[in-house]
């Protein structure tokens, strides 16, 4: 048996400590690092978590130190990457961990290697989607901790096959990331390490191959490991045992040697049988959370595509300030930091980075915008311009609220042809626009400028990636259409009928299939005796339900295009809390739902505003999905992934002595539906990333809409019985004692295309923009331009945006669909591109295969797997 011995250390950048407090100690750790490695040739290497940040982090302290940091990295002795920073593998969106592992392996080069394992010790549970990811970037190992249990597997190496076919090496850590920490020149306690990792690890595997990680959070070096392995050596050697100074490239490497025939699993682990995954953590802080939601979409579906639209006709493309932004998004998305698992101060830092990222991306798309729109051709003879952007690669007719400055209450809306579209009017108010700009010490004050802020919302048309005209002209708008959407108590457009019920509630009926789905959005308040990693209910639980208490409803808009309804509800909930029960003290909290519906569009919008004045409760809206059915489907990072609405092992995970327990409590991304395969329900979200389905197979989808606490770890709860997690930390912030806004939307959906296409129309709005200024001089841009389009509505867009390298579009999208798909078509102006390249994840040119036709300005596709995500790079001419 040969035992490879890794010295390293797991870096938390952020947790129970702020990242500067931590950073003190990192620079004390790589100084001595650096003065271990360079007087010891026997101290062969240290690796340092994984990830690259922690290089940043040191070097803006001891930049004098950055060629002696290099050239140990280069030699191996000192080990980085692949990562940028530890993720979390279920909050970040797919882009986010793509973005994560290219920003990590471009650093890491700099400094001249990057370690290319999938490493992932301590992210809480595995997505399904990192074998596809990692092969992307040409990593075809993974080595991860948390979420596996022995149900799952026979041994701890095993093929991880992605969704989309594609597999990883998988090496299943059983005794975590800290399996020889304890490691010394004390022969006894040696005994004892070597012995528990031969327990557990041996009856795991048939290569013969043991890993032992010697380090711990925020751990230095040992420095008598070259020592102790040499004893170890020497104690052992009858029993057949070789110790080895190694790392985990060189431990991979072994286990491949061996050619070993190891099974195939599939799909995402999450089990905390034998270590913690912390499966409700993704209601913790869902006011960060729902920020990580706004900055994610900001990049991937507004910065970047339009800075890439005016990078198609020679505007600069500021690569560099985009990353930047990145990286304020991505330091937020460790393991610790996005699950909420910290301390006030540390969430505070990580709200001023979601600031920071914000500034930047919006003064990234105004600025571009400002100098973009004075090269389009545009008819001032129309009126004045509105620019309409849609960021996504799929046609669609989308429900645009607009606020635009103007001279005249009195105007009509044409499209680029000149053709009346229909609006409506939301709210009007008379401004001054002196109180909007500067006033110049050399010109002195402004002149009064009296104007109308308009806001409105019409059905905007869009073809594809790309943008269209809209024009607003000073005329009499005679406004004829006389079908309102409201009547009474009733919302109605072409698809779909919702009817309020006196308790706020709502029934839907879906015109396609006449299926009427009870029972929507109903409030459910619960205590929480848990903590910032786990939700988990007191032993004696009081539910508290809005069903059957009546509800103020008021009328706030009613038009043609769109009706919108004020529903309100005064609840009284316990004020606090505890381990034991409820408190007796009951208070009143006011929750507002704003129910708007649009025409023809097949959804109804919900935003619940929450004025939350109880501590250590959660509130969920749930709703009925009227069908039987023993799965469910929610997307996840690329597309669709199906789920158990009941897990068996919620019978036994006690008796069995399960770190936690095991239930339908799940984390999403855009949706989650209950389909049968010709009819269901789909809740859409911006920024809730957390549902549980109740009922088994008479499943009721419940979306959580807030979870509060008042510490970071608790002992003994229901849910998580034992030690607790982190430290015993108030919190009082993640109370959430305030005002706190939820979105999300109920759709009724009658085959697989409408889940994504719904979705992604939903949660990825459309963008506008009315120049200040317009020049009909020196204009070179069409007034409607799609660069690049599809029909294909099962296709999802994950990114557009400029090459890393060279001056080149690189587009990435999937297949939504959790089976394969045909016959995929991507037009594309052939004028604006010379050729088109298939590359990974990592932007490198890959071979194009039999699928892929490119010829007259098209690129068809015979096939996709199930989940596939596809990378194409469009050059320039």
């Amino acid at each position: 048996m040969k035992f490879h011995i890794v010295s390293h250390t797991h870096w938390d950048r952020e947790w129970y400590k702020t990242f500067e407090e931590y950073r003190v100690k990192l620079v004390r750790v790589i100084d001595d690092l650096l003065d271990l490695l360079e007087n010891n040739e026997d101290y062969k290497s240290f690796m340092l978590d994984g990830q690259t940040i922690v290089l940043e982090d040191y070097l803006e302290i001891r930049p004098e130190n950055r060629e002696r940091l290099s050239k140990l990295i280069k030699e191996n002795r000192i080990i980085v990457g692949p990562w940028y920073i530890q993720p979390d593998e279920f909050i970040p969106s797919g882009e986010a961990l793509i973005r994560n592992l290219l920003l990590g392996i471009e650093i890491g080069e700099k400094f001249g290697s990057v370690m290319e394992i999938g490493y992932l010790p301590d992210s809480f549970g595995q997505s399904a989607y990192i074998p596809q990811i990692l092969n992307g970037f040409d990593i075809r190992d993974s080595i991860v901790w948390r979420g596996i249990s022995d149900e799952d597997i026979k041994e701890k190496e095993f093929w991880w096959k992605g969704l989309d076919g594609s597999k990883v090496l998988n090496h299943y850590l059983p005794l975590g990331y800290e399996n020889a920490k304890w490691l010394s020149l004390n022969d006894e306690r040696n005994e004892e390490v070597i012995m528990a990792n031969i327990k557990v690890q041996e009856p795991l595997t048939s290569t013969g191959q043991i890993l032992m990680l010697c380090g711990y959070d925020q751990r230095e070096p040992n420095p008598n490991l070259p020592e102790i392995i040499y004893k170890l050596n020497k104690r052992y050697k009858e029993k057949g045992y070789e110790f080895v100074f190694s790392s985990l490239e060189e431990y991979v490497e072994e286990i491949r040697k061996s050619k070993k025939k190891l099974e195939e699993i599939s799909g995402e682990f999450r089990k905390g049988k034998h270590m913690r995954v912390h499966a409700s953590i993704g209601s913790t802080r869902l006011d960060i959370k729902k920020l990580n939601f706004e900055l994610q979409s900001l990049y991937e579906k507004y910065v970047e595509p339009i800075q890439s639209l005016a990078l198609l006709w020679g505007f600069k493309y500021d690569n560099s300030m985009i990353n930047k932004g990145w990286k304020y998004i991505i330091q937020n998305q460790a393991h610790d930091s996005i699950g909420n698992v910290c301390t006030d101060k540390t969430h505070d830092e990580m709200e001023i980075r979601y600031s920071k990222a914000k500034q930047i991306g919006e003064t990234l798309i105004l600025d571009r915008l400002q100098e973009f729109s004075t090269k389009i051709k545009l008819d001032s003879d129309k009126g004045r311009p509105l620019i309409v952007f849609n960021t996504l690669l799929s046609s669609r007719k989308s429900a645009l609220e607009i606020e635009v400055f103007l001279e005249n209450k009195e105007f009509i809306l044409l499209d680029r042809f000149g053709k009346k579209v229909e609006y409506q009017i939301i709210s009007i108010e008379e401004v001054d626009l002196n109180d909007f700009s500067i006033e110049s010490h050399f010109v002195g004050k402004n002149t009064s400028e009296k104007c109308y802020r308009v806001k409105l919302v019409f059905i905007a048309d869009v073809t594809g990636y790309g943008y269209t005209i809209y024009y607003i002209q000073h005329k009499k708008y005679i406004d004829d259409n006389e079908n309102f959407i409201l009547n009474g108590n009733i919302l109605e457009n072409e698809y779909i009928l919702v009817e309020i019920n006196d308790d706020g509630s709502l029934n839907i009926k879906d015109k396609y299939s006449g299926k009427i789905y009870f029972n929507q959005n109903i409030i459910e308040e619960s205590g929480n005796a848990g903590d910032e990693y786990d939700y988990s209910p007191p032993e004696e639980d009081r539910l508290i339900y809005s069903k059957g208490k009546k509800a103020d409803m008021e009328i706030i808009l009613n038009g043609p295009i769109m009706a919108r309804v004020k529903v309100t509800h005064s609840l009284s909930f316990p004020k606090d809390t505890y381990a034991k029960c409820r408190c007796d003290e009951m208070e009143k909290s006011t929750i507002i739902s704003y129910i708007t519906m649009y025409k023809g569009i097949k959804r109804v919008d919900i935003k619940t505003i929450i004025d939350n004045k109880v501590k250590n409760h959660r509130l969920r809206s749930l709703f009925d999905s009227n069908i039987e059915a023993n799965i469910h489907y929610a997307d996840q990072q690329f597309g669709i992934l199906k789920r158990q609405n009941y897990l068996k092992e919620v019978e036994y995970w006690k008796k069995d002595n399960w770190q936690e327990k095991y239930y339908p409590i799940y984390n999403q991304h855009k949706f989650v539906n209950v389909y049968d395969g010709e009819k269901g329900i789909q809740i859409m979200n911006k920024g809730l990333p957390q549902y549980e389905i109740i009922g088994g197979d008479n499943p009721k989808i419940a979306l959580t809409l807030l979870c509060t606490t008042d510490y970071m770890g608790k002992q003994d709860l229901v849910n998580r019985p034992g030690r607790r997690s982190g430290l015993h930390v108030k919190t009082p912030k993640s109370n959430m004692l305030g005002v706190f806004e939820t979105e999300y939307a109920i759709a009724t959906i009658n085959n697989e295309i409408e889940m994504n296409s719904l979705a992604e129309d939903y949660v990825y709005s459309l963008y506008s923009y009315m120049p200040v200024n317009v020049s009909e001089e020196d204009t070179l841009i069409s007034d409607e331009y799609y660069p690049i389009v599809t029909n294909n509505e099962y296709i999802g867009t994950s990114a557009i945006k400029k090459s890393e390298k060279d001056e080149a579009l690189i587009v990435r999208f999937y297949n939504t669909q959790n089976r394969p798909i045909e016959d995929i078509n991507i037009k594309y102006d052939s004028k604006t591109f010379k050729d088109v390249k298939l590359v990974n994840l990592r932007e490198k040119e890959i071979e194009i295969d039999k699928r892929y036709e490119i010829k007259n300005s098209s690129i068809n596709i015979k096939s996709m797997s199930s989940n596939e995500i596809i990378t194409l790079k469009f050059l320039l001419s």
